[in-house]
């Protein structure tokens, strides 16, 4: 006779019939998945986005933080370089 498993009890009180159900066990699945947090997924997890170190000079980098603060448009200092990198490119041809 094989042994049993060490989960083999805890099994078993999971398979008995809750008291008050009538003896079944309810296996259904939700129609809908559960909602997702509404915060919007970020560039870490968009594909189109890869992460790069560059080198720059902190008084460049808090200058510019600074100003795309008080711009208040909703950019950061990624979308910026990627902005200019691309202008950049156009121009090249």
């Amino acid at each position: 006779m094989p042994e049993e498993s060490k989960f083999a009890g805890t099994l078993k009180r999971l398979r008995k019939a809750p008291e008050g159900r009538g003896g079944e066990i309810s296996t259904q699945i939700p129609d809908q998945p559960p909602q997702p947090s509404q915060r919007p997924s970020g560039k870490r997890s968009d594909p189109a986005w890869s992460p790069v170190t560059i080198l720059m000079r902190k008084s460049v980098k808090r200058a510019v933080r600074r100003r795309l603060e008080d711009e208040e448009q909703g950019r950061d200092l990624s979308t910026l370089v990627d902005s200019l990198l691309n202008d950049w490119l156009t121009r090249q041809g």
